[in-house]
């Protein structure tokens, strides 16, 4: 069964829309395209035949040579139409794929508009409804809260409709030629942090009631979950997998100042100054590298600190 919701939400991607009604188209020829058989085998079955004939009668067929090519060729024909249309499907569910991830942030921008306006409606109702949170509630007022319940009924439709379409552009497809690629990792994430209640609103789950969650593992949801929805003030759409990312990560993030007390210790390293330069010193020992043996070795430079006193060695150091 088609989703409304996420139809109209592609429709409102005029790319998208495009090249998923090219895929449609794609796949509709291909499906359509008669069955045959390869060159070869059509080669063979006009050759098989005038074998069993003379062996059967005697005769020979006087056009088998050409009879059998043109299976040939007919067949060529099939087979190439074949691969074309075949080759179109795989390159356009590519290009539908691909054109989905680049634009299905406007695709779920565009649920999360249908969303606060299915809650808009629900609060409305709720004005209509007073006290009644149930169907029996509703008929035992009678009047204008029936009329209100049965348009609770419908905004929950939607409700569920909004929130599959949600969880259809979330979800990665499985990208032709990705079997065992990154996408399963994706698919995989998106699943649990659906599983564990995230993507519904904004802010911790902690704060989100165990029914409320469940309907979204489960995509069952009900009246009660649409009102407790329309109060809450923080339902969104994720608009993207970082965004329904970044909001169920959020949980996981530890505060480590939590419980802490006194003062807070500052940890800033210090940074030690670049000591100042010191002028190369030259001992007394130091003689002036002769470059030239050609020439007289150049005086010594002029000694600008003492040789300290060398330490005594052990066997000095004894001898005492």
């Amino acid at each position: 069964m088609t989703n409304p919701e996420l139809a109209a939400a592609l429709a409102h991607v005029p790319e998208i829309e495009r090249t998923e009604r090219l895929l449609a188209d794609a796949k509709k020829r291909l499906r359509e395209h008669p069955a045959g058989e390869s060159p070869d085998a059509a080669r063979d079955s006009v050759i098989n035949a005038a074998v069993a004939r003379f062996q059967a009668d005697g005769t020979w067929p006087a056009n088998i040579g050409k009879d059998a090519a043109k299976a040939y060729t007919d067949a060529c024909a099939w087979q190439a139409e074949r691969v074309a249309r075949d080759r179109a499907k795989q390159s356009t569910e590519l290009l539908a794929y691909d054109t989905r991830v680049v634009y299905s942030t406007e695709a779920l921008e565009f649920l999360g508009t249908r969303l606060e306006e299915v809650l808009g409606a629900a609060r409305e109702a709720v004005e209509t409804l007073g006290d009644a949170r149930s169907a029996d509630d509703a008929i035992k007022a009678g009047g204008d809260v029936v009329e209100a319940w049965g348009r609770l009924q419908g905004l929950v439709v939607d409700l569920a409709n909004i929130r599959a379409g949600q969880w259809e552009l979330l979800l990665p497809r499985l990208r032709l030629g990705d079997v065992l690629g990154s996408f399963d990792e994706e698919r995989r994430k998106v699943r649990t942090w659906k599983s564990e209640g995230h993507g519904e609103v904004r802010g911790s789950v902690d704060d989100v009631p165990a029914f409320v969650r469940q309907a979204t593992s489960s995509g069952q949801y009900s009246e009660s979950v649409l009102l407790w929805l329309a109060c809450a003030g923080t339902a969104h759409v994720p608009t993207s997998f970082e965004d329904l990312q970044d909001g169920a990560l959020a949980d996981e993030l530890v505060d480590v100042m939590a419980g802490a007390d006194g003062p807070v210790a500052d940890y800033t390293p210090d940074v030690t100054p670049a000591p100042a330069p010191v002028p190369s010193r030259i001992p007394p020992h130091s003689k002036t590298p002769n470059l030239d043996k050609s020439r007289p070795r150049p005086a010594p430079p002029k000694p600008t600190t003492v040789a300290r006193d060398r330490e005594a060695t052990t066997l000095e150091h004894f001898e005492d």
